[in-house]
């Protein structure tokens, strides 16, 4: 008796797999896919539909992959990194620019000078002048000042370090942000910090904010980021405003 062998490949038994399957949460699958380990250029858009990952996202994040569909009768998982980074980015890409209506001339735009009604100054009529301490010879009174009253400087200078650069996964980091005069080279009161620190694949990790020169926050690196992290920096009083910022290492 002849027997006949058949071979069948793994693929060709079992269905491919949604790249979203082992993932909890869009900024897992959006990791995996910058990190090259997913790659899929035609999702199933149904069943991608129906994934917990998908219901989980907010309504303007489901736009956005909607569109990016609808655009190309297909989803690509570079399209869904977009739309992680950038819920606007299709709509801002493909929406065209709306034109501005035209509007009638006028005799602003026509170099037309109004007609102005007549004043006392046009008539050469002087107007009354009401009576003021300087023409009574009373002096003016005089705010009180304060010496401790803070001199605002017209720039900050912004000074950021870290505890550790590299650091390993899973470690606490430290950052330090100090908002200095740049004329005296002292640490400012009374100045507004915001600091914020992100992720190798810009997503905002840690956000904080202090009202005095000198702030200090720790933090702790997750398990699985690897990469570039970027600390971004603001200083800001009574008008004048600085930023500056530092990336450091995750290994």
């Amino acid at each position: 008796m002849i027997g006949t062998i058949v071979l069948f490949n793994n693929n060709s038994i079992y269905a491919k797999q949604a790249i979203w399957r082992d993932f909890n949460n869009m900024k897992e699958l959006v990791a995996a896919i910058r990190n090259g380990e997913k790659n899929d250029n035609n999702i199933n858009w149904e069943k991608f539909q129906d994934s917990g990952i998908y219901q989980n996202e907010d309504k303007d994040s489901k736009e956005c992959l909607q569109l990016a569909h609808k655009i190309g009768n297909n989803l690509g998982d570079y399209e869904i990194v977009h739309c992680f980074r950038d819920e606007n980015y299709f709509k801002n890409k493909y929406t065209e620019p709306e034109t501005p209506e035209p509007r009638p001339e006028t005799n602003a735009s026509l170099n037309v000078p109004e007609p102005q009604p007549e004043t006392n100054a046009s008539l050469n009529v002087p107007e009354p002048q009401p009576e003021t301490n300087a023409s009574l010879n009373v002096p003016e009174p005089q705010p009180e000042t304060n010496a401790s009253d803070i001199i605002t400087p017209r720039s900050i200078d912004l000074n950021i370090t870290v505890g550790k650069d590299p650091i390993a996964r899973s470690e606490n980091q430290m950052v330090t942000v100090v908002a200095l005069d740049p004329t005296t080279g002292k640490v400012l009161d009374r100045v507004f910090i915001k600091l914020e620190i992100k992720d190798p694949v810009g997503i905002l990790v840690k956000n904080y904010t202090g009202t005095v020169g000198n702030l200090t926050r720790t933090f702790k690196i997750g398990e699985n980021a690897i990469g570039t992290f970027i600390i971004s920096a603001t200083a800001s009083q009574a008008g004048v405003q600085s930023t500056k910022s530092l990336p450091f290492q995750v290994q």
